[in-house]
């Protein structure tokens, strides 16, 4: 009941008003056809309106089989109900017209009846204001004079009074069918979850080659640039070979920027750079330029390795020396990937830092992903004094 006074004293509750005006002027051009359907028949003139009410609900019902009407019909009810049905994605199907088209057809009839009785009710109102003014002393009222008094007033309270709480019922009723016959349906709800998963999937995409290319070739330059500052003057050969490292890994992340640039304007001719575990070496080259003491092992026929296994696993071993140039402790960096005949072994091993394990969440966070896609498994975490990466994929997932 408390929650109820509540929502009588927010303006909110009374938008029912402006919906059913809103709904009475958009059945103005078809009114005359109601209306002709009314006279038609022979009989008393209150039927013959509620007749013309009935037959305008059918014909509005009608109306809203049609998409747009449907569209106009949830415009209407988001911004006078302050409702938040979403709009429709592509056509209608069967069902949702036919709740359209009966919610209008509703919305219609309940308009009308609403106001009516507050038309009704704002003539009583003006009981008081005759007796008040001292106009005269008796009024017609239910098809009889009735003399005026001070009973005017209290008469006119609860008029007053009924018309705010029919009001307030009718906002709430209102909101009620327009978001159960013009919200989507399960079909429509379906279709938008997937489309959400799609969006939700392509970003996460995109953030993981963001993060893989251009993460590992900032770590990269960041780590040769500081070298080529200390070693400027003392050894210019090894500045050289530094800037050289910078420019090839910069051109490299440009192409995968491109790429990622060309997936958000969604054009055809993106094509993803085919990075594979054939160039794992060329890793394994720029972090050793960069200071860490790489050892590369590969086993295996790593080129006969499915095209997106192959790919994954470059990345896989990428973020984990990237990882490695931002956190490693002292000593070697062991990289070790294994082409058996059913799956793919990879590990990055690396002593921990003096101060514990430290590594990107985002990064290893892209790696279960890009792993669990290809049905494989993995695991990062410390191994007593060292950080061990292991992924193993089975080649069936890339064939």
């Amino acid at each position: 009941m408390s929650g109820f006074l509540v929502s009588l004293a927010r303006i909110g509750s009374y938008r029912s008003l402006p919906y059913a005006v809103a709904c009475a002027v958009l059945t103005v051009p078809i009114s005359p056809f109601a209306f002709a359907v009314a006279v038609s028949v022979d009989t008393d003139s209150r039927v013959r309106a509620l007749l013309a009410l009935l037959a305008l609900a059918v014909l509005m019902g009608l109306l809203g089989l049609l998409g747009p009407v449907r569209r106009l019909g949830i415009g209407l009810a988001n911004v006078l109900l302050g409702t938040a049905i979403p709009a429709p994605a592509g056509r209608p199907d069967a069902g949702s017209r036919l709740r359209s088209g009966l919610w209008l057809a509703l919305h219609t009839a309940l308009s009308g009846i609403l106001l009516t009785v507050l038309a009704f009710l704002g003539l009583g109102l003006l009981v008081p204001a005759v007796w008040l003014t001292g106009g005269q002393d008796s009024i017609s009222l239910f098809w009889d004079d009735v003399p005026l008094g001070g009973w005017t007033v209290p008469f006119g309270i609860v008029l007053l009074a009924v018309a705010v709480v029919l009001s307030a019922g009718a906002t709430r009723g209102f909101r009620t069918g327009a978001e159960a016959l013009l919200g989507p349906s399960e079909s429509e709800r379906t279709a938008q979850a997937e489309r959400r998963a799609a969006v939700l999937s392509q970003r996460n995409r995109l953030a993981r080659e963001l993060h893989d290319s251009i993460g590992h070739t900032l770590t990269t330059s960041t780590i040769q640039a500081a070298a080529a500052a200390d070693l400027v003057e003392a050894d210019p050969a090894q500045v050289r070979r530094a800037l050289g490292t910078i420019e090839e890994a910069s051109r490299s992340a440009l192409e995968d920027l491109d790429h990622v640039l060309g997936l958000l304007r969604e054009e055809p001719a993106a094509k993803a750079p085919t990075r594979t575990l054939a160039e794992v070496d060329v890793l394994a080259v720029r972090a050793r330029e960069a200071g860490l003491d790489v050892r590369l092992a590969v086993t295996g026929p790593v080129a006969a390795l499915p095209a997106t296994v192959s790919r994954e696993g470059y990345r896989i071993v990428q973020e984990g020396l990237t990882n490695a140039l931002r956190h490693a402790g002292p000593g070697a960096v062991d990289v070790r990937v294994e082409a058996g005949p059913d799956r793919l072994g990879i590990a990055v091993v690396n002593a921990l830092p003096g101060d514990g394990p430290r590594t990107g969440r985002r990064g290893l966070a892209g790696l279960a992903e890009r792993v669990e896609a290809l049905r494989g498994e993995l695991d990062a975490g410390p191994d007593g004094q060292q950080w061990r990466l292991t992924a193993s994929i089975p080649l069936r997932a890339g064939a």
